[in-house]
């Protein structure tokens, strides 16, 4: 479908124009008796000294625009360029800026952070999949129907309410920024109706049994990140980040997002004592990298450009390999959703399960480092080693019993 560009129309009004929707019939006549949309109204006022005509900012009533081009004809005849009434920087222009400044650290998240690379990234990518019939107009002129269209199209191409919802979330982090910097006024974002996240159910549960043989076919190295995720609850990015010094294997316990670079934002910084099957192929993936005091866990591969390991295409092969032998595959967050299944099934309490699986942030200790002294925060003294108990022997339990009916 090729698509009639927007129209501007004259207004009854000196210098005022019209801005009409591309599906409006305005747009295709050329007269602004045929309009059927809501159009947006600037001003128009000729710069004498600059030579060249001056726009105000579009806005959504009539008297509005005649107001502002108003105080942008006093202002010039007074030598003055009003910045709130002048048209502002194009989104695309704006956008530049917000990753340059996301990239160098200047600008920060909704937390007060720096941005992570891998979030900048995202950023970057997200903004891009805004089209060009929104990125080139002004920033201050992109309105909520522009972004509740640019969803609705995404939606009928099949795009992933979680990915929508990013690209969403990229644009209001963008005019959030800019409003703190008065490059314009208001976030075209902020009362956008999204779809729901469940695009991608996440069904899969592998009973004990079932995952330990699914972990058994595959090389050590790739069973370790499939053994963080559905024996210790970690994460896409604990497990890329998780490092030999937060490995306590005398203890039997691990620290994830002790870095801050695997931290989800907000914090989920935790300690996970391992269960029998987890301690034991950590065991042997430390023998297998020589015994290593300090260095990733999950060594990078099949790397892209970041220097850690690349679980996507880590989980392609896995799956590859295991359909081959006719077994189900099941993902790492699938696994994750697992470990939370069996803390449940285990007995373990909801309140030490949410801890276990970082849901609520301990608060960090200062001075507190070693993993001994951290493991029982907020938490009675024994409960997380009961909670291993609970699941060792709920696994062991369930193993044996699948054994015997198979």
């Amino acid at each position: 479908m090729v698509r009639v560009p927007g129209r501007d129309t004259r207004t009854r009004y000196q210098g005022v124009f019209a801005r009409h929707q591309e599906s409006c019939a305005a747009t295709a006549s050329g007269n602004r008796r045929d309009c059927d949309c809501s159009p947006s109204y600037y001003g128009v006022v000729w710069d004498r000294a600059a030579r060249r005509h001056r726009k105000t900012r579009r806005f959504g009533r009539v008297d509005e625009a005649r107001a502002a081009r108003q105080d942008l004809a006093d202002a010039l005849q007074e030598g003055k360029l009003p910045a709130a009434s002048v048209a502002g920087p194009r989104f695309d222009e704006v956008r530049d800026k917000f990753v340059e400044a996301a990239r160098s650290g200047v600008a920060l998240n909704k937390w007060g952070r720096r941005y992570r690379r891998k979030a900048v990234k995202d950023l970057e990518s997200s903004l891009r999949q805004v089209p060009e019939r929104i990125a080139r107009r002004r920033l201050g002129d992109v309105r909520r129907g522009d972004i509740q269209q640019l969803i609705d199209d995404l939606a009928a191409t099949g795009l992933s309410g979680s990915r929508i919802r990013s690209i969403v979330n990229a644009i209001r982090s963008l005019y959030r920024w800019a409003q703190d910097r008065e490059l314009t006024s208001h976030d075209p974002a902020a009362l956008v109706r999204l779809p729901a996240m469940g695009g991608t159910p996440r069904d899969r549960v592998a009973t004990p049994a079932e995952f330990a043989e699914l972990l058994s076919k595959l090389p050590l190295g790739d069973a370790v990140p499939y053994a963080l995720a559905g024996y210790a609850t970690a994460r896409h990015q604990e497990i890329r980040v998780l490092d030999w010094r937060h490995v306590d294997l005398k203890l039997g316990a691990i620290e994830l997002a002790a870095d801050e670079e695997g931290r989800k934002p907000g914090g989920s910084w935790r300690v996970v004592p391992l269960v029998k099957p987890a301690l034991a192929l950590l065991k042997r993936a430390w023998i297998a990298q020589g015994r290593p005091r300090e260095g990733k866990v999950c060594p990078p591969r099949y790397v892209k450009d970041s220097g850690l390991v690349a679980l996507s295409h880590l989980q392609e092969k896995a799956h590859r390999r295991w359909t081959k032998l006719g077994l189900t595959p099941i993902g790492l967050h699938e696994a994750r959703h697992t470990a939370a299944t069996w803390l449940d099934h285990a007995g373990v309490s909801p309140k030490v399960a949410s801890q276990l699986m970082g849901h609520k942030t301990p608060e960090y200790q200062p001075g507190a480092a070693p993993i001994t002294l951290r493991r029982y925060t907020h938490t009675l003294p024994g409960e997380l080693e009961r909670a291993r108990d609970l699941l060792d022997r709920f696994l062991a339990e369930r193993a044996t019993e699948e054994s015997s009916h198979g």
